[in-house]
């Protein structure tokens, strides 16, 4: 997987994870603690879209591609809790820093 593809992933599912929370936001879903709610929301939007994401382009699960996607929930997380600007300054510096 590239940074490219990693970054594109974040993005559409950090927008589809962002919406499932305000939804829940709205039916009054969140009432005590809507960090849970959103770390929930995160781990199945990442987890879940990065899978369907990988059988739909094709992409095999080899040690490398499962730990990127490991680690998109995660980064999903921080992007919905943190802001999306800061989240892709970091990953863009690691992409930088590994080439």
């Amino acid at each position: 997987m590239t940074i490219t593809l990693f970054t594109t992933l974040v993005s559409i599912l950090s927008l589809i994870s962002s919406l499932v929370t305000e939804a829940g936001k709205k039916n009054e879903i969140i009432k005590a603690n809507p960090t849970v709610f959103v770390a929930v929301a995160s781990m199945l939007c990442g987890w879940g879209g990065g899978i369907a994401a990988y059988i739909l382009m094709g992409i095999a699960f080899t040690p490398a591609s499962i730990v990127c996607l490991i680690l998109l929930a995660p980064t999903i997380f921080f992007v919905a809790t943190l802001g999306y600007d800061k989240v892709m300054e970091v990953i863009m510096q690691i992409g930088k820093m590994a080439k």
